[in-house]
């Protein structure tokens, strides 16, 4: 079965938005909060871990088989939300290209305190939306048996 086109543009918008994420990071490496850069200070780890990314949605992608419904509404979740957070973090790697002062006190602070600040943000605006999605994909998947619609379905 052939993939629809929507979803086409959003696999290619989720591969094109990382690629410009890692161009955009090198240019602020001093403020960067990526955990993988901050634990082995090299941006080949995120050049790695966003290729392993790529590699892993294009293979779901081109697969296009899902063990249900649940799964294939979390691919494209994961799909849209992560364009969604990767086009903040390229906006944050742009603010920090045109002021470098902002970098300069990302930079001082601590990798303790960078870290923090990362996993808040994939918490706020990944991780929360996520859990609260699947569960009411979940429960309408449950309750859609003992539903009638006015088309008569």
């Amino acid at each position: 079965m052939k993939n629809s086109k929507i979803l086409f543009f959003l696999f290619l918008s989720f591969i094109f938005l990382n690629i410009l994420d890692y161009i955009t990071a090198l240019f602020i490496l001093p403020g960067e909060s990526n955990i993988l850069y901050l634990l082995t200070g090299s941006s080949l780890s995120i050049l790695f871990i966003k290729i392993l990314i790529i590699g892993v949605a294009g293979y779901v992608y081109f697969k296009n088989e899902y063990p249900s419904h649940f799964w294939h509404f979390s691919y494209i979740y994961i799909l849209l939300i992560g364009c969604l957070l990767l086009s903040f973090g390229i906006y944050s790697n742009i603010l920090g290209i045109l002021n470098p002062h902002i970098v300069e006190q990302a930079s001082q602070l601590s990798t303790t305190q960078k870290t923090g600040y990362y996993i808040n943000i994939l918490t706020i605006l990944f991780i929360i939306p996520y859990i609260i999605s699947m569960v009411a994909f979940k429960l309408y998947e449950i309750t859609q048996k003992k539903v009638r619609y006015k088309d008569g379905s």
